[in-house]
């Protein structure tokens, strides 16, 4: 390594108040350092090589920077700062005013503390909130205001932000542990997005002296080599790699960087195969990190044809990218989002079906959902309904259309991260309207609340006695999961069975049946056995998101919503004669256990709603069947008359069905 002073040189470009930091600068003097052993002379100019041979690092120091100031942009746009300018959000980012996870957090006079975490203040405690405000996603925010309005205040703010991270932040001894600014997934984070948009924005301003534009070089370096000794895996793992080969493939003037870019290339093509399913669905079964795979998949292989490196990627890779936006359009709601399944907020489709048409090429159907249905073609198939045999996840639908009845139903494992117990759960639609709710399980907070919001109390599905689902596998399907799934003109049908613990035994097997009579409401019957002999309390949970939730005399057991909008959902029970099944409404409810909370991430902060619940006790077996009618409002109720061997007619929005409840799939 060379060893230069850089005394002189740092004060002839940094602040005073900033080198009379003695710590600071002599992390600044290692970074210089560093940069400048690993820096290929050759792939810089002449000039820049005689300086650095005669030990003359000013010089160096104005050439290097100059270089990279003069540099072609990135070629893909995501790189650049080229995005939309938004003067009050980098106004803020000045200031200091950050929110992370929906809190909010000023840090006076804009001196960010990267090491401070305000939920140990105020609770809950939410680790995340440091680790996320240490990817510095408002750098893209200050990188493109300047860009539009080349107002110097942004650039000198980003470098005092820069300089202040760079002399706060090493890596601890548990990198990955609570209070790190060196969590990987955000040093893959930064690497892959913030970083480069800022580099790309303020590189050619006056408020970003050479020396902090070369110690923000030196920092990715780190980061990346850092990246590269301590690879993790799952979704994480992509992310770092991507950092890692975004780094290197656009600093190629470094020594080491082939062998990164060579080397994160493989973890991506590795991990990409290996972590899409069979039928597109991404392992962790949670459209949010589905997407995380997806972006940094799809970036890969559009940063590597665009900058020549294409002849390294299989030729099915830009298959199995496609694969992933095909289950994306197969499990999205007529509001054009995913299901909530697992960890997840609210992801909209076109975030897949726009990335997909940019990176690998348009199609009729992409363009479909991309224009909202104004344009293009729907998906081709018989019917609109689908079924993910490894991701256990069935969509039933009445159409593509922006007004069809839609149905989510989970059969699927547990996926191999961000885990909620919640098997054979459903989610409900009419239109954009959300009937039935899986909220997604909240922020990722040390709290009661979200530990209810993963457990199955949560999810529309069932308890016995007072217990939640518990099961610890399997993580995923190694084989198609057999759903029964039949999907024709008429109906839609699939069913699943759970058979593990509750609590920490098994008092009972469930086995959900679902008939959805097209195209207008749904049948759910729910069988509960016995598995240990003993007689059992059984409790059937359904979750909407409103908190006017009220009986209706219409039909016994029936219960109404109210959200005030063109949609609401009546269900009625049918379950088995001579239960004594006792209806429950509840909003808001804190003890004996928690219920009626909805508990939204990043869309939606937590608030009350409504579980409605029917429960029977002391009983070896029962059989509850609920209809679900989304009901317009206004429209008179649907008529229901079921015969003593189970045929049901039913005459709903001028439509008439019958079904058998013993034979939902006939």
């Amino acid at each position: 390594m060379k060893i230069v002073s850089w005394t002189d040189i740092l004060a002839a470009h940094l602040p005073a108040d900033v080198i009379r930091d003695t710590a600071a600068s002599e992390k600044y003097a290692a970074h210089l350092n560093e940069l400048f052993d690993v820096m290929d002379p050759a792939r810089i100019s002449d000039d820049y090589s005689r300086a650095v041979s005669d030990g003359d690092y000013a010089a160096a120091v104005h050439l290097l920077a100059d270089y990279y100031r003069t540099k072609p942009a990135a070629p893909v746009e995501y790189l650049t700062a080229a995005g939309p300018s938004y003067p009050d959000a980098a106004n803020r980012a000045v200031d200091g005013y950050m929110r992370e996870i929906n809190r909010d957090w000023h840090f006076e006079n804009g001196d960010i503390d990267f090491l401070f975490d305000p939920t140990a203040l105020e609770g809950p405690r939410n680790h995340e909130w440091l680790w996320q405000l240490n990817r510095h996603s408002w750098w893209k925010t200050l990188a493109n205001t300047y860009t539009a309005t080349k107002n110097e205040v942004y650039a000198y703010a980003f470098r005092k932000q820069l300089l202040a991270w760079i002399a706060q932040t090493g890596v601890p001894e548990n990198w990955n542990g609570p209070g790190s600014a060196w969590r990987t997934i955000e040093c893959g984070i930064r690497l892959l997005g913030s970083w480069q948009v800022a580099f790309d924005g303020f590189r050619h301003s006056e408020g970003l002296d050479d020396v902090s534009l070369l110690l923000m070089i030196a920092s990715m370096h780190r980061q990346a080599c850092h990246l590269i000794a301590h690879p993790t895996q799952k979704n994480w793992l992509m992310m770092e790699a991507n950092g890692v080969y975004t780094f290197s493939a656009l600093f190629g003037e470094l020594t080491d960087a082939e062998s990164h870019r060579r080397t994160a290339a493989e973890w991506l093509l590795r991990e990409t195969r290996s972590q899409i399913l069979p039928d597109g669905m991404h392992n962790e079964l949670s459209p949010d990190y589905q997407l995380v795979v997806f972006g940094c998949a799809a970036d890969f292989y559009s940063l590597a044809q665009s900058l020549g490196y294409g002849d390294e990627i299989p030729d099915d890779f830009a298959d199995l990218i496609r694969s992933t936006v095909d289950a994306a359009i197969a499990l999205s709601t007529p509001a054009l989002t995913q299901p909530r399944t697992n960890d997840c907020y609210t992801i909209h489709l076109q975030r897949y079906t726009g990335g997909a048409a940019a990176v690998l090429g348009d199609t009729s159907v992409y363009r479909y959902f991309n224009t909202e249905r104004t344009e293009g073609t729907p998906p081709a198939g018989r019917t609109a309904s689908r079924y993910l045999p490894y991701a256990g996840l069935v969509t039933m639908r009445s159409g593509w259309d922006a007004d069809a009845a839609y149905l989510c139903f989970d059969v699927g494992p547990l996926g191999m991260a961000h885990i909620h117990q919640d098997m054979l759960n459903i989610h409900l639609y009419r239109g954009d309207e959300e009937l039935l709710y899986d909220d997604g399980g909240g922020q990722y907070e040390i709290s009661e609340v979200r530990g209810y919001a993963l457990s199955s109390l949560a999810h529309n599905t069932v308890s016995v006695d007072g217990l939640p689902q518990n099961r610890t596998a399997p993580y995923q399907y190694t084989e198609p999961y057999d759903a029964h799934f039949i999907s024709c003109d008429a109906f839609d049908y699939a069913e699943g069975i759970y058979n593990d613990v509750f609590g920490q035994t098994k008092p009972a097997s469930h086995t959900r049946q679902v008939r959805f009579c097209k195209p207008g409401f749904f049948v759910v019957r729910d069988t509960l056995l016995s598995m240990d002999g003993d007689a059992h309390d059984y409790e059937l949970l359904f979750h909407t998101d409103t908190t006017k939730v009220r009986r209706t005399d219409a039909y016994p057991d029936a219960v109404m919503t109210d959200f005030g909008r063109k949609y609401d959902l009546l269900m009625v029970a049918l379950d088995d004669a001579g239960a004594a099944v006792e209806t429950q409404i509840v909003s808001a409810q804190t003890e004996p256990q928690m219920r009626g909370w909805y508990n939204g991430r990043n869309e939606a902060d937590l608030h009350p709603s409504t579980t409605v619940s029917r429960s029977v006790h002391g009983m070896k077996d029962i059989r509850f069947t609920t209809l679900l009618f989304p009901m317009r409002a206004g429209d008179p109720m649907p008529a229901v008359d079921v015969s003593a061997n189970g045929e049901v007619q039913v005459t709903f929005e001028g439509k008439s069905y019958a079904f058998c409840l013993d034979a939902l799939d006939r």
